[in-house]
C-alpha cells in the first residue's frame, strides 16, 4: 500500500492568527470519545447570509473533518463538534460574500467554544486556553519545515535529525513549546527518513534505531499533525524492524512480542508508545479494507494501557462497514459492450438518484469525499442512491484504480481520457472532486467542485432523493 498525505485541514489554516494573552502550553491530551459543544451570536441581519465552518484533524487522521455550524434566524449560533480526545487544533471560518476570515482555536470537550461575528463583519472565535504559538498557522509551516533537514544526498542510512542546525521557530515561542514543536518536527523528520529507506529498500542495522530515542512519545502526540500516522505505518511495514502482526494475538501479549522484538534494537519502548503501534496495526488494517475479525473486536476491550482506545477503533470499524455494505462494481468503458459516454452510464441506472464523483489516484481531497459520500449514503433513506465514481487511465492507473476502489462499494468507471475531460469542460469544472448530483429522472440538480462539508452532501443527497 502506498501512503498519500491528505492535507486538506494543513492547507487551508494560512491566514490569519488569533492573540491569546495565556500562556499556558497544551493541555495533557487522552483518547477520549467525546464532543465540543459550540454557541455563539452573529447580527441577525446577516444570518442569513454568512456560513460559518469548524474544520480539524481527529487524532492520527490526516483526513480534515469539516462541519458547518448551525445559524437561526435571529443570528444564535450552534453545533456539537464530535471528538476522538479531549483536546484537537481546529479553524473556525467565516465566509461572507467576498469577505472570508479564519480564528484558530484549541476544542475541549470540557470547554464550550464560543464564535461571534461583529457588527463591522469580524470573525472572533474563543476555545480552550493554550500558548498564542498553536493559535496561528506558524506552528505547521515549523513542522511542515522538516524536508529542508533531509540530507541533500541520497542517504543509505537513516541521518540523524540535526539538533543545532534548528532555525525558524514561530514568534512568542516558550521553552515548553519549543519541546513540542522540535518533537513533531522530529516525527516528521523521521518519517520522511523512514519512507526514503523504504522506497530505495535499505536493509537496515540494529543500531540504526537508535534515533527512537530521539522522540518523546508523550500526550503531545495525540494531537494531530503532519506525518505522524506516516511514521507509525514505516514502523510497522519495516522489514529490517520486522515487527510481528497483531491478527488475532491478546494486546497484551502482542507488546510482549513487540517489546521483544524492539530487544534487538537500541530502544525502550513506553506503553504509550505500545499502545499507538497496536492502534496503528489495527487501524492500518481498517485502511486497507479488512475489517476486524471477531476476536480482535474482543481483544481491543483490554491491553490498552489508558484512554478509549477500543472505542476510536469501533468506531473506525463500524465506518468501514457502512462503506463495505454498498457491493462494489467495475466497468471499464475501454472494453467492448461498455457504456462510452456519461449519458449511456446514466441510461443504466434509470429511475434512481445518481451522484457521479470525478476523481483521481493521487488526489488527497478526493479520498476525503470519497469517505463522506460512504458515510452519507450509508444513512437511513439514502439506500437507492447511486454512488458512480469516475476516473481516467490519464488520471490514474489501472492498478490504483483496483486497488484503492477494491474495498468500497459502489459504481467504479474507468471511462476514457477523452470522455472525461469532455465532461469536465461541460460542467466548466477545473478541479477534483467533481460532484455531480441527479435526481431520479436524471435531471442536473447541482455540481460540486472541491470538498464540501458533511452537512452540505447530506442536504444536496435529501435534495435529490425527495424531488419528485
Amino acid at each position: 500500500m502506498k501512503r498519500f498525505l491528505f492535507l486538506p485541514l494543513w492547507l487551508i489554516l494560512c491566514c490569519y492568527c488569533c492573540i491569546c494573552n495565556a500562556q499556558t502550553s497544551l493541555p495533557t491530551n487522552a483518547i477520549k470519545i467525546g464532543k465540543c459543544v459550540v454557541r455563539g451570536k452573529v447580527p441577525a441581519m446577516l444570518a442569513m447570509k454568512l456560513s460559518l465552518t469548524v474544520v480539524y484533524n481527529d487524532f492520527f487522521a490526516s483526513n480534515a473533518d469539516t462541519y458547518d455550524l448551525s445559524i437561526d434566524a435571529e443570528g444564535n449560533v450552534s453545533g456539537e463538534l464530535p471528538l476522538h480526545s479531549l483536546y484537537a487544533h481546529a479553524a473556525v471560518q467565516l465566509d461572507l460574500e467576498e469577505n472570508s476570515q479564519t480564528e484558530f482555536v484549541l476544542l475541549s470537550q470540557n470547554d464550550t467554544l464560543r464564535v461571534w461575528v461583529d457588527n463591522q463583519k469580524n470573525l472572533k472565535a474563543e476555545g480552550a486556553r493554550c500558548s498564542s504559538v498553536f493559535k496561528s498557522f506558524d506552528w505547521l509551516t515549523f513542522v511542515f519545515a522538516s524536508d529542508r533537514y533531509l540530507p541533500q544526498k541520497q542517504s543509505s542510512v537513516i541521518a540523524k535529525f540535526p539538533v543545532k542546525k534548528i532555525s525558524g521557530y514561530p514568534s512568542a515561542t516558550t521553552a515548553e513549546d519549543r519541546k513540542i514543536l522540535v518533537n513533531k518536527l522530529k516525527i516528521s523528520y523521521y518519517a520522511s527518513m523512514l519512507n526514503i529507506m523504504k522506497i530505495r529498500k535499505v536493509k537496515l542495522p540494529a543500531s540504526a534505531y537508535a534515533f527512537l530515542n530521539d522522540i518523546v512519545f508523550d500526550d503531545k502526540i495525540l494531537y494531530a499533525s503532519p506525518d505522524t500516522d506516516d511514521f507509525f505505518y514505516f514502523l510497522l511495514s519495516d522489514k529490517s524492524l520486522k515487527i510481528p502482526s497483531i491478527g488475532d494475538t491478546p494486546i497484551p501479549e502482542w507488546k510482549e512480542k513487540l517489546r521483544c522484538q524492539l530487544a534487538k534494537i537500541p530502544y525502550k519502548p513506553n506503553e504509550l508508545f505500545c499502545d499507538l503501534m497496536a492502534f496503528s496495526s489495527y487501524y492500518f488494517q481498517l485502511e486497507n479494507g479488512k475489517l476486524l475479525t471477531a476476536q480482535q473486536l474482543q481483544n481491543i476491550h483490554t491491553g490498552f494501557s489508558s484512554g478509549e482506545w477500543d472505542k476510536l477503533l469501533l468506531l473506525y470499524h463500524e465506518q468501514e462497514v457502512k462503506t463495505q455494505a454498498r457491493s462494489g462494481h467495475f466497468v471499464n468503458c475501454a472494453e467492448n459492450g461498455q457504456p462510452q459516454t456519461l449519458e449511456e452510464i446514466l441510461v443504466q441506472h434509470k429511475g434512481k438518484p445518481v451522484i457521479v464523483d470525478f476523481w483521481y489516484g493521487a488526489c488527497g481531497p478526493c479520498a476525503v469525499m470519497s469517505k463522506l459520500l460512504y458515510k452519507v449514503l450509508a444513512e437511513e433513506g439514502f439506500e437507492n442512491v447511486e454512488l458512480l465514481d469516475m476516473t481516467s487511465p490519464r488520471l490514474t492507473s489501472m492498478e490504483a484504480w483496483q486497488n484503492m476502489k477494491g474495498n468500497h462499494g459502489g459504481w467504479h468507471y474507468m471511462l476514457k481520457d477523452a470522455e472525461l475531460e469532455r465532461v469536465m469542460q461541460q460542467q466548466q469544472a477545473e478541479g477534483f472532486p467533481t460532484l455531480m448530483f441527479y435526481d431520479k429522472s436524471h435531471q442536473l440538480v447541482k455540481t460540486k467542485v472541491g470538498q464540501m462539508s458533511e452537512n452540505e452532501l447530506r442536504s444536496i443527497v435529501q435534495q435529490i432523493v425527495h424531488i419528485h
